[in-house]
């Protein structure tokens, strides 16, 4: 295993994060330090980093020097955004950091630093074909793509300041947020592929200003989840939560919880642009990512081979990154993943579930025994939280809480009514059926395999009046697996009203 960094310098802030990597393309993130610089404010107004400035960044860059050699880092990928073109002094500015600190920094494009963002979204978002928006202080980047090719990159020069100082002096109104929309739609009907989108493309929302209108639309609905990734952005929610700010001073909105202080005077802005988007084209919803250019220079930068060969499965992708990490000596989770994905097929005319479900088991059933990191006695039930909270690329919000509850009921006792009622808008009746059912197909699946020794290789069924036989494939003699198998008969019987036999 390698201790990897990544640098990135970008208009706002200076961040730092270290990785443990591991061949294939696998790693986790072991540390996160993210610093408030404002370079792009200062180049903007005065076309150069000013020396206050630069003793700034070189008093961060020394101190991340310092957290790099204390974890033993092996290499260090230091990157600044293209913002940094526009200074005057970036010679002299880059020069000194690498004599102080001897991080030599790439800059980026803005072609490679949208690219960078695209790498970062497209590998964990479930959207193959769509456009991306992110919204930017001084700029808006638009890529159309479809299964992974991007096909068009646009780029407004309009941002969430910009557009906030264009009307700056005219005060808070409906009337401005509509003249704000205007002049943002006016640029968008410039933008030709936007005229000739076919109806399945999906459009997806990134970085900074995205997440923070995310939050308040999340808080707003009084969404259930915490989780930025894959959240559906609702019209009806995004016009409600736009009416509140619309209505609010500066001041006001920067106590908005989930808003810092920095974007508080812009978030408008940014509102104004989406709203513009929205109105344009006609949008009922919008996908969000909590992924961008951090990411992007993952992929791009500390396991290049994944961009290399891009991510078609991302889920098992994903699966395989957290088996590798974590799971302990002599785990077994592929066997049992391998069993009840058998299961499911075997007893598909008994649990008469659909396809789209088998996400929600693949997740489960990889991870059925995660709650051990917590605690062993009945760890089903710390399983619910690692699941849900899991990095997990490519999974919607719905199959996330379908596998965390599908884990967790491994112990069917391990629910209440009003836990499930918790997540009512985004689950259903015939969804906690299935989770119950899979439930007992995980523990079956973990039961056959008691020995860690993937003695169980297959089985049949056969269904005969009020009961079910189970017929197992097995290496050698199975006589304790078979045991372990039979002690999930009474909630086999509870769920599936049938009595169980393993033979």
């Amino acid at each position: 295993m390698e201790k990897v960094a990544i640098i990135e310098m970008n208009e706002n802030n200076i961040k730092l994060l270290i990785l443990n990597v591991k061949a294939g393309g696998f790693y986790n993130v072991f540390d996160k330090i993210v610093e408030n610089v404002k370079l792009g404010s200062s180049i903007a107004s005065e076309g150069l980093i000013p020396s206050a400035k630069v003793n700034e960044t070189l008093t961060v860059l020394k101190l991340f020097r310092k957290v790099c050699d204390t974890n033993k880092v092996e290499k260090v990928f230091a990157i600044a955004t293209s913002f940094v073109k526009e200074a005057k002094n970036q010679k002299s500015f880059f020069d000194e950091i690498y004599n102080n600190t001897s991080f030599s920094f790439t800059i980026l494009s803005m072609e490679e630093e949208i690219k960078t963002i695209y790498s970062g979204v497209i590998n964990y978002i479930d959207v193959p074909k769509g456009v991306l928006i992110d919204i930017e202080p001084t700029r808006t980047y638009l890529v159309h793509y479809n299964r992974r090719t991007i096909l068009t990159i646009h780029t407004i020069d309009i941002g969430s300041s910009t557009l906030a100082d264009m009307f700056i002096n005219m005060p808070q109104s409906a009337e401005k947020t509509k003249r704000m929309e205007q002049t943002f739609v006016e640029k968008l009907m410039e933008i030709e592929f936007l005229k000739t989108l076919d109806p399945e493309t999906l459009f997806v929302g990134a970085g900074a200003n995205i997440l923070s209108i995310a939050k308040l639309a999340k808080r707003a609905s009084h969404y259930p989840l915490e989780i930025d990734n894959n959240y559906v952005l609702k019209k009806e929610v995004f016009d409600a939560v736009l009416s509140k700010v619309e209505s609010l001073d500066i001041d006001k909105v920067s106590k908005l919880k989930g808003i810092s202080e920095e974007r508080a005077d812009t978030l408008l802005g940014a509102m104004c642009i989406l709203k513009a988007l929205i109105s344009y084209k006609n949008l009922q919803s919008l996908s969000v990512s909590s992924n961008g250019i951090e990411d992007g220079l993952i992929y791009n930068y500390v396991v290049p081979e994944i961009n290399e060969k891009p991510l078609s499965d991302m889920l098992t992708y994903a699966l395989d990154n957290i088996r590798l990490f974590y799971d302990k000596e002599l785990s077994n989770t592929q066997n049992v993943y391998n069993l009840a994905i058998i299961l499911f097929k075997q007893l598909k005319v008994m649990h008469k579930l659909p396809r789209s479900y088998v996400k929600a088991l693949r997740i489960a059933s990889s991870m059925y025994d995660c709650g051990t990191r917590v605690g062993f006695e009945n760890h089903p039930a710390y399983s619910f939280e690692i699941i849900v909270n899991s990095k997990l690329n490519g999974i919607g919000h719905r199959d996330l809480l379908l596998a965390g509850f599908a884990c967790k009921l491994q112990n069917q006792d391990n629910i209440s009514l009003a836990e499930w009622v918790k997540y009512k808008d985004i689950l259903t009746e015939e969804d906690l059926d299935a989770v119950r059912k899979l439930g007992v197909i995980i523990n079956l699946a973990a039961s056959l395999d008691r020995s860690r020794t993937a003695n169980v290789m297959d089985v049949c069924c056969d269904i005969l009046g009020d009961s079910i036989i189970m017929k197992t494939i097995v290496k050698e003699d199975a006589t304790f697996d078979i045991r372990q198998g039979m002690k999930i008969g009474p909630d086999f019987k509870r769920i599936f009203k049938k009595y169980l036999q393993i033979i």
